[in-house]
């Protein structure tokens, strides 16, 4: 039978480490789970946006303002770029503002009152998106606006556009 023997070293040492290991992994898992701090959170109504607020973004064309309803007009008339004859930049600008209303919920956080969790904003903001009677899911609907066909005779978005629109990709898969 072999005998070992641990010193008293050896031994503090073996508990340190567990000890080390056991709050990384405490650590680990308070890392995963969003806080809900005034200055990270973002209400439900702000995500949505107003339903019945909206901006005339050139003389022919009005959209609803910001949130989740601002996407869905912005990507229905990007998908119909054809037929808006007063956006003359290809979509650029509305796509650029796109940009910026999903970087708004980037790093940020929604108190879910009916669960009393907290959760990424981005996330809820894919969820609202894919509830709206006009939208599909987000990274769908933007990709489908990338795959339009340039063609000579009709207004196609422009490379800018579709450059923000990548973008607007990156941000709504969190990467």
């Amino acid at each position: 039978m072999k005998k070992n023997n641990l010193n008293e070293n050896t031994l503090r040492s073996i508990i340190r480490r567990t000890l080390l290991e056991n709050d990384a992994e405490v650590k680990d898992k308070k890392k995963a789970r969003p806080t809900c701090l005034p200055e990270n959170t973002i209400p439900l109504d702000e995500m949505v946006g107003q339903a019945d607020e909206f901006v005339r973004y050139s003389p022919g064309v009005t959209k609803r303002k910001n949130g989740v309803n601002s996407m869905v007009d912005t990507l229905g008339i990007l998908n119909n770029i054809r037929l808006f004859k007063d956006v003359k930049d290809g979509g650029s600008h509305l796509a650029y503002e796109m940009m910026n209303n999903l970087n708004k919920f980037r790093n940020k956080n929604y108190f879910d009152e009916t669960n009393q969790k907290c959760n990424k904003a981005m996330d809820k903001v894919i969820e609202l998106y894919k509830e709206n009677e006009h939208g599909t899911e987000l990274v769908k609907d933007i990709e489908r606006v990338l795959n339009l066909q340039t063609r000579d005779d009709e207004y196609t978005p422009s490379p800018r556009t579709k450059e923000y629109l990548k973008q607007c990709i990156n941000l709504a898969k969190g990467e």
